[in-house]
């Protein structure tokens, strides 16, 4: 039954997609009030090894973006003078998801309580509500919403600002869809001529309770867990010397709380000159990162392990720029630098009670600094496309710790417990953090894109990212379709490719994700109806 009213509402989203629509673009339902938005079904099936397929995502969304310009030529409501207010809107951008895969694998249903199911496959969130008021030469938007900041593609050096939703498709969503908007503050003062400086402006964004946190699935059962180079398991056991016992795990959120001492902010200048448009950038708050304070004891046959989440303060600190050069290259690099304090790691449990860990808690901060270089350029690659130029964009991505001790770890596996004789215990499994962190980590991406077909119908992309120093690599294969102005359809097939064992890598390109026991290739077919 459930499974005839996923296909019904199928080939319903499908009728309403191709019906003819009266008009392309923005719905103007009032002078003063348009919509916009979009409806989107995505169904994945992963395909380990290429040997067998798993339907694991069956999720359909519909947003809806809604703006009232209340004020116009320094007049509220069409009655009201308001001096050097000249204008004002109200933003309201809504999100529903239903992923019917909870329903239609009967699997989900025996691994999922109700309360489970009924939370992981509904989402219903005002995701953005804020109002913009422009009183020259200031601009304020207040409310929920994003900021972004940065040069960077796919990978966040400055574009620290709004935290991450990780958890039903880890990182390989737009960002926009995945940023978890907060509840702000944000101004510009928009100078204009500098000096030498053109198009200046001074941004401020102040954050004065709403933290939040990257949310990453840790539950084995869901489809994309974030996991180590390990088993899709939960720790029962642990080894206490040469005995094995059972294992018990709390979890504490030290979160900081809704006060005014624990608000967060960011200052950014940003210019132009000579061609060069650049940005000097701070922001003041807490690592969206978790780390986690270790402590526990012994009670009989029992360790009770208490893990504290902490999220310490942390200071950013970049530059980012971009610069066209038309004469020689017809290209245009990018640059994006950063410097942070205050991020989390693990350590060894030989560092306990070390200099490193006087508190024998395994944890520390560190800093760390980031450099990004970037190339794009449109470019004639006729065999292949002798109508349209081809698209192609490079990164070079380098990220070093600043104080860096051998004994940094990364993100822990699970393994199958064994006794002091080495053999295997059937249904015990215990935590062992193996993944060294390396003081000096890199990314490699390159992206192609182009368009085939009258007026650009058919519009194919290749992404190839590396990370060369755990071997982990990605590969995007899509093609979007765009049946008319308003319905798109798009296939994908990404693939998560590993040399090296044991070294999941700082970003999980290939390894968290493609392991080769457990390969996580997937096929994406989508279809998108927007207005």
């Amino acid at each position: 039954m459930r499974l005839r009213i996923c296909l019904a509402s199928c080939v319903l989203f499908l009728a309403l997609a191709v019906m003819p629509a009266p008009s392309w673009g923005i719905i103007a339902v009032t002078d003063d009030v348009e919509l916009e938005g979009f409806v989107k079904t995505q169904n994945i099936i992963r395909t380990p090894m290429f040997r067998d397929a798993e339907f694991i995502m069956q999720r359909n969304t519909a947003q809806l973006e809604g703006k009232y310009y209340f004020l116009r030529e320094s007049q509220a409501f069409g009655r009201f003078a308001t001096g050097p207010l000249e204008e004002a809107t109200l933003t309201l951008i809504g999100r529903g998801v239903y992923d019917s895969i909870y329903d239609i694998r009967h699997t989900y249903n025996e691994a999922f309580g109700k309360d489970e199911r009924l939370n992981r496959q509904f989402e219903y969130k005002l995701r953005e509500a804020f109002v913009d008021m422009v009183l020259p030469p200031f601009t304020l938007r207040l409310g929920r919403q994003q900021v972004v900041w940065g040069e960077t593609d796919n990978f966040r050096a400055l574009d620290v600002i709004n935290p991450l939703d990780l958890r039903w498709h880890a990182n390989w969503e737009p960002w926009e869809d995945i940023r978890i908007p907060l509840w702000m503050a944000r101004a510009i003062y928009d100078i204009g001529k500098l000096g030498p400086l053109e198009e200046s402006f001074v941004e401020a964004v102040w954050i004065p309770w709403d933290f939040q946190p990257n949310k990453v699935a840790a539950d084995p059962r869901r489809p994309w867990p974030f996991i180590g180079d390990g088993f899709a398991a939960v720790p029962n056991s642990i080894m206490f010397g040469d005995e094995l016992l059972d294992l018990v795990t709390m979890v504490r959120d030290d979160k900081p709380s809704k006060k005014f001492k624990n608000g967060q902010a960011g200052v950014r200048f940003k210019a132009i000159w000579g061609g060069i448009d650049f940005s000097l950038n701070y922001f003041y708050g807490f690592s969206a990162d978790a780390g986690f304070k270790v402590r526990g004891h012994r009670e009989g046959n029992t360790f009770r392990a208490m893990l504290d989440r902490v999220h310490p303060r942390s200071h950013v600190v970049g530059i980012a720029a971009n610069y066209s050069e038309e004469k020689y290259t017809q290209s245009v690099f990018r640059v994006e630098t950063t410097f942070t304090t205050g991020v989390p790691v693990a350590l060894d449990p030989t560092a306990a009670f070390t200099r490193l860990d006087p508190d024998g808690n395994l944890f520390d901060t560190a800093d760390r600094s980031v450099v990004m270089l970037a190339i794009d350029r449109p470019t004639w690659i006729r065999p292949l496309n002798d109508i349209r130029t081809f698209f192609l964009s490079a990164q070079f991505f380098w990220r070093r710790y600043l104080d860096y001790s051998r004994l940094y770890r990364g993100i822990p596996s699970v393994l199958r417990a064994r006794n002091s004789d080495g053999e295997v215990v059937p249904g015990r499994f215990v935590s062992k953090n193996r993944d060294k962190v390396d003081q000096n980590e890199f990314v490699i991406t390159f992206s192609a894109s182009t368009s085939y077909g009258p007026g650009g119908l058919w519009q194919p992309l290749f992404v190839f990212a590396l990370d060369p120093l755990s071997t982990g690599a990605y590969n995007k294969l899509a093609m979007d379709y765009l049946w008319s102005n308003y319905f798109i359809l798009r296939f994908e097939q990404n693939f998560f490719w590993r040399v090296r064992s044991h070294d999941p890598g700082p970003w999980g390109i290939g390894d968290l994700y493609g392991r080769p026991r457990d390969s996580r290739h997937e096929s994406v077919v989508s279809a998108i109806f927007q207005f």
